[in-house]
């Protein structure tokens, strides 16, 4: 990444910083969070509406809501990122049994349906753990999110046709996650910015993981009055340089 990209993300950074995007796409999830409660809290009247029930659904689809609030303002809950790591990988691996095996023959399933929710998992788990980087892997997912989003933008457009809250509910949620998780790939730097000092961040890599919470966060080192700069980490070397004032004046 070069120089003049890094300072326009820097600059975007600041200029957003008055406006809390952010937290207002935090708060569409977290109300989302609670629509899949009421969901699953509310047995009959789903099985009333919808003709089954799928707990699991219910359950995943809420793990997702509240991991992108943990993403999108960490501050809000205090998740530790090895918890989101270990609960998605574990979707991941249950979506994956179960179109295999019983989610075949669940008369309201179909099995890419599955897969799909699979992906949806893993990806959420990438967006934490993030254990390589690299145009390759930010095409793959942004494909995959883009074709999500363009599908739940086909289910809403039907759902004006019949329209029901539940349904329309689950669809623009879907839809909301798929465009957000497609910039996320594309744009790491700009949901970055409330975890990160976009300055320090490696000029030619953006390997970290975007969702970063707090308490998994290491802490930054303060600055000393004799050192008022701080400590620079080298992004070459991994060595930490310290500034001590202006340099001397050369004769």
């Amino acid at each position: 990444m070069n120089h003049d990209h890094m300072e326009h993300m820097q600059h975007m950074h600041e200029h957003g910083a008055s406006f809390p995007f952010l937290s207002l796409l935090a708060g569409f999830f977290l109300l989302g969070a609670v629509y899949y409660g009421f969901r699953f809290f509310n047995t009959k009247y789903l099985t009333k509406v919808n003709g089954y029930l799928d707990r699991e659904n219910e359950v995943w689809h809420g793990a997702c809501m509240v991991g992108m609030v943990s993403c999108l303002a960490p501050t809000w809950f205090g998740i530790a990122d090895w918890f989101w790591q270990i609960a998605f990988a574990v979707g991941t691996a249950w979506y994956l049994v179960r179109a295999f095996t019983y989610g075949r023959s669940l008369p309201y399933n179909k099995q890419w349906y599955d897969f799909a929710h699979a992906a949806m998992m893993f990806g959420m788990w990438w967006m934490f753990a993030a254990p390589v980087s690299g145009i390759v892997v930010t095409v793959v997912f942004t494909a995959y999110w883009t074709w999500f989003g363009s599908y739940y933008a086909m289910r809403l457009y039907n759902d004006f046709k019949k329209p029901h809250w539940l349904s329309f509910g689950q669809d623009i949620a879907h839809f909301v996650m798929a465009v957000v998780m497609a910039l996320m790939m594309v744009f790491p730097a700009t949901f970055m910015g409330h975890q990160h000092n976009m300055s320090a961040l490696p000029a030619n890599d953006m390997s970290e993981p975007i969702c970063t919470s707090p308490v998994s966060a290491p802490a930054p080192v303060p600055a000393t009055a004799a050192d008022p700069a701080g400590p620079v980490q080298d992004s070459s070397g991994g060595h930490v340089h310290e500034h001590h004032g202006a340099p001397a004046a050369t004769k």
